[in-house]
This record gives structure tokens, sequence and C-alpha cells, in this order.
């Protein structure tokens, strides 16, 4: 709910800045490193969410090559588990980096499928049949399948939109996404940043909370691969428009904003499907090393992970089950919450409230002088985070 506000909002503040008539529509992007979420607005038309082709939402930032087809999404990633050395997923954090990059290490680390190499800007992936793409090339064909959904949506071409990025993305990385967006014929009016958003969002569905004394809110996002944390400060203020003063909500952004580029579901993901292979290495009779080295069976192990960890969410125990991991086996395991956190202990301690100690450390506010705490984010419904965070405040 909070993106889907977020979104047309966004795109409603541009277009009525840069003029734009005559009933071109205008599309904006959340571009996760999860998922893709698409909005399309024009002038005097409502704000629009648009839907992909299986009627959702959102769709998964997955790439997957087979039989000389390219998929995107929903598809991709249904193929994804059966051939993981042909599909790309997690890639927006590749943007702009080279294969020494600590980025680029782990995620080669979590996903040793993919040969990695250096090129003139960056680096680019292949797949098993020896194709080769770029971060860039990758992120430009979500960018399309996005823009064929809002040109479907809409009735009529789509040539402008917004981007929103993780604020910690450096100006080479900007760069990057500008380039994947010309690649993929799309003019990018704006580049937000999501903790700026965040806070455009609130301020604007709120205004009438606000008045002439400051109030100051932190947000904090975890998501799939990152955790953000960020102060904004709203009030009423003065101006003088149309030749009258009148009061309007004002918000402002304090200090940097602070962050753990690795900290996400993904790192608790990825520790949950390594503990899978443990146990179905005890139950086979098969060496780790047999399981880990078999891709099928670790992207099986990896969708299962991600389904137990939101099961885990609401129930202490779980029984995790995968059919025919490899050689005709199955995997049928108990699995308890308390295993989960063992396993991202050192996750849920300090790691979590890192980024608001710099928030605080940027802004030179205090615990004492927040007046509210959003959280957002779909990884802070776990347990233990939220006890963390509740802690500290």
């Amino acid at each position: 709910m909070f993106w889907r506000l977020l979104l047309s909002l966004v795109l409603c503040t541009l277009t009525a800045r840069i003029g734009v008539v005559s009933g071109v529509a205008v599309m904006s992007v959340d571009l996760g490193s999860e998922w893709m979420k698409v909005a399309i607005v024009s002038p005097g038309v409502p704000m629009e969410i648009v839907l992909n082709t299986d009627s959702q939402r959102k769709t998964p930032i997955v790439i997957s090559f087979r039989d000389g087809e390219r998929l995107v999404g929903d598809s991709a990633q249904a193929v994804a588990t059966r051939f993981p050395d042909k599909s790309f997923a997690y890639f927006l954090d590749l943007l702009a980096k080279h294969r020494n990059s600590s980025v680029v290490q782990l995620f080669h680390k979590r996903f040793p499928y993919h040969r990695i190499e250096d090129t003139l800007t960056g680096i680019s992936l292949s797949t098993a049949d020896g194709l080769l793409f770029t971060p860039e090339e990758l992120i430009s064909m979500m960018l399309s399948k996005a823009k064929v959904y809002a040109e479907d949506s809409s009735k009529q071409p789509i040539n402008d939109c917004v981007i929103t990025v993780p604020p910690y993305f450096t100006q080479a990385e900007r760069r990057a996404l500008l380039m994947a967006a010309d690649l993929a014929k799309l003019k990018v009016l704006q580049i937000i940043n999501t903790n700026a958003a965040f806070a455009l969002n609130y301020g604007v569905f709120r205004r009438k909370d606000f008045n002439t004394t400051v109030t100051n809110i932190l947000f904090y996002d975890m998501g799939a691969s990152s955790t953000t944390a960020t102060i904004a400060s709203y009030q009423l203020v003065k101006t003088k428009e149309r030749g009258f003063a009148e009061s309007n909500p004002q918000v402002t952004i304090k200090g940097s904003v602070g962050y753990d580029r690795t900290l996400g579901g993904l790192e608790m993901q990825i520790r949950l499907r390594d503990h899978l292979a443990i146990l179905f290495a005890e139950q086979s009779k098969k060496p780790l090393k047999e399981i880990t080295s078999n891709h099928r069976a670790m992207a099986k192990l990896f969708k299962e992970a991600a389904r137990l960890k939101k099961v885990l969410s609401a129930n202490t125990e779980h029984k995790a089950q995968v059919e025919n991991v490899m050689n005709d086996i199955d995997l049928k395991a108990m699995v308890t919450r308390e295993e989960f956190e063992t396993l991202c202990a050192d996750l849920l301690t300090d790691r979590v409230t890192k980024p608001i100690d710099d928030a605080f450390a940027s802004s030179g506010y205090t615990i004492a002088e927040i007046d509210s705490v959003i959280i957002v984010g779909g990884n802070t419904r776990v347990p233990k985070i939220q006890t963390v965070l509740q802690n500290y405040f």
C-alpha cells in the first residue's frame, strides 16, 4: 500500500512541474533488488497501478533464457528453479561494479553458477549457454517489460519515466541506471531516492497532522538486500504564491541516510538455504559438497528457504518439504524459529540498529527528539528484528 500511493504521488508532482500536457502518460518504476512495481499517471486521469500479465501488482526481477527464448518476471522465476544457470536475479547492485568489488564477490558466493567477466565499464554475467549480459542490459530488459505493461494498461506510447533507487547509490550507479533506461528507449525525468519518496508519501497523505511545530519521524526500511534509516522533519511553513501568503507542509531529510547494503532478507534466505542443504545431506547420506555443487538442488532449496522464512515469522516451527532435491530424494525436515534465529544471530543484533545509529550521528538528532518511528519493508516482519527495534526505542 505504501508504494502504490508513493509512485502516483511522485509522478503527479513531476508532471505538474514539467507541464506535461495533451494526455501524455508518464510511468514510474519502483526498482528493487527483488521486485519491480509500475504505475502510470497522465493529466486529468486518476493514477493507475499497472498489473502484469499474471494480474499481479509486483513483478519478480528475474530474467531467464531457455530454448532461444527470453523470459521476464514470473515466467522467468519458474524457469530459474529448474535452470538456475540460465537465469539472473538480484543483479541491481551489480551496476557499475568491477569483478574485484566486494558486492560482486558476495554475489558470486551466493550464486556460483554464473561466470563473471570484466568489461570496459564493469562486468558481464554469462549463462550456461555462453550468453553474456552486463547488469545494465539486464536492467534495461526489466525496464522494457515495465514499459510494455504500462503501454498495455494506458493504451498509448510511454516514453517518460521516474525511477526510485536506494539512497546509497553512487553517481556511477545512477549513470549506469540512466544507461539502462536509454537502452530501453525511456527518458528518465527523475531518479528519486527511496527514503525521500517514503518521506514525501507520508507527508502528503498526513498533511493535516502537521503544524508550525517541527515533527521528526524516523523511517526504517529492511528490504531484500539492504537496510536504511532516515530522519525526516515536517512542519507548516508560510510561502507566498499567486500573490498571497499561505501555509504549506514542508519535509526535510536530516543528514545522510544510515544504511547497510548487505543486511536484508536475501542474506537470511541464503543462510536458511545452506541449513536445508545440511539437513538434506544428513537425510540422504550424501556428501554436502555433492549437494552444494548441484545448482538445481540448491535452487530448489533456495525457493523453499524463501517460503520457510515467511512462515517462521508467524509460527515457531514448520516443516520444510522439497520434492526430488536430487536423485529422486525428497527433503522433509522440521525447522524451528529458534534455529533460524541462531543461523542469523550476527545479523539480528547490532547490525539491525547500526543504520539507525548512523542516521542519528549524521543528523545530530537523538532518540528523545524523534516523535514517531515508521517501520517498512517485508523483512521487518521477522519477530527477532521487531524485538531488537522495540528494545532500541
